[in-house]
């Protein structure tokens, strides 16, 4: 990502808050307001992601995943991913984290993207829900595939295969920590567990990484160790706020939109400027500032408004904070090898590509 691009979301707000991409052939909303204004919208939908000739499970689920479906189905899908969330059991960050990181006082050198934040979200929920070791290690192992479902299909058959892989898992222990669900209900729990695991891989990869940058970059790394967690809370979610791991979204207005005397044609795709948004000064004061005491840093709009709302912001968010806590807690020095970490070549999200620490 460019590192100018706050200055561009900052000209977009102030001269053109509503613009028409004329090579895009979509508008772009940037400030505030009109970003939340469409995202809470009840004449907004998620855009279709293309099936191609996908068949079996891999479809079955990718149509009830509650990230990419519109209302009617929505709501059953939306109602089983929030059960499945708030289903699961709590889970102690520490001995994860220690399967994956090197002993302390070794002075050993990983990396952390791969290593951390591609696995651990997803290790943190399947633990949640009781998933054994073996299972966890094949659903990991798949990991890549089944996140290609958000993607429009170019290997149907590769996908079907992950998916008879995975879905069996995944249903066996859905039903062992959910007697009594119908078949229905069954299904879409399944899907949306799956949808659990891909939504927390996307959105606390970005965060961990971004997190740890900002901390060594704005703290003084010795006194981090005598931080708490409402240290590391507040200062992940600025990071939220202030350097978004994702910066847009797409709508498609199903009625005309008004804002301030323009209207945008139903049928229009609409692209949400999230990371423009979070920066707005009529809503955060001093927005350039980095300020983690901030008292409304909770209403940045990284995690989305209304029906599609990511359900796992608050745990995103947490389970950084908390793995920030064990690596200044446990570690005495910790420090970042390259001078400047590479990020994924992407347009809509803020995503460090690769990062090496250095941990004694």
């Amino acid at each position: 990502m460019d590192t100018d691009i706050y200055q561009f979301y900052r000209e977009r707000r102030e001269k053109t808050p509503v613009y028409w991409d004329e090579q895009r052939h979509l508008w772009a909303v940037y400030s505030y307001r009109y970003c939340q204004q469409v995202l809470s919208h009840t004449a907004t939908l998620i855009p279709p992601v293309a099936d191609g000739n996908l068949g079996g499970s891999a479809l079955a689920v990718k149509h009830r995943l509650v990230r990419i479906s519109n209302p009617p189905a929505h709501d059953l899908a939306r109602e089983m991913a929030l059960r499945m969330f708030r289903g699961r059991r709590p889970v102690d960050v520490g001995p994860l984290l220690s399967r994956l990181l090197p002993s302390p006082g070794s002075g050993a050198t990983m990396e952390w993207v791969s290593q951390v934040g591609k696995v651990l979200p997803v290790m943190h929920i399947l633990a949640g829900f009781g998933f054994g070791d073996r299972d966890v290690a094949v659903i990991i192992g798949r990991l890549p595939a089944l996140l290609k479902i958000m993607a429009p299909v170019t290997d149907a058959a590769a996908l079907e295969e992950t998916f008879d892989v995975v879905y069996p898992l995944v249903d066996r222990q859905v039903a062992k920590c959910f007697p009594g669900l119908t078949r229905e209900t069954q299904e879409y729990a399944v899907s949306n567990l799956i949808g659990l695991l891909i939504q927390s891989h996307d959105a606390t990869k970005g965060l961990l990484s971004l997190a740890l940058l900002h901390l060594l970059r704005r703290e003084e790394p010795g006194s981090l160790a005598s931080r708490d967690m409402e240290f590391f809370l507040s200062f992940a979610t600025e990071v939220l706020r202030y350097d978004s791991p994702v910066h847009n979204t797409r709508r498609i207005l199903t009625e005309d939109m008004h804002f301030d005397g323009m209207i945008v044609p139903a049928g229009a795709t609409v692209l949400v400027v999230v990371a423009a948004g979070n920066r707005d000064p009529t809503m955060f004061k001093r927005p350039e500032e980095f300020d983690r005491h901030r008292e409304n840093n909770l209403s940045m709009l990284t995690f989305g408004h209304g029906i599609h709302g990511c359900i796992a912001g608050m745990y995103c968010t947490l389970l950084a904070a908390e793995t920030m806590n064990y690596l200044f807690h446990t570690y005495r020095e910790v420090e970042i090898v390259e001078s400047q970490p590479e990020y994924e070549p992407l347009a809509n999200v803020l995503m460090v590509k690769e990062m090496h620490l250095r941990l004694t």
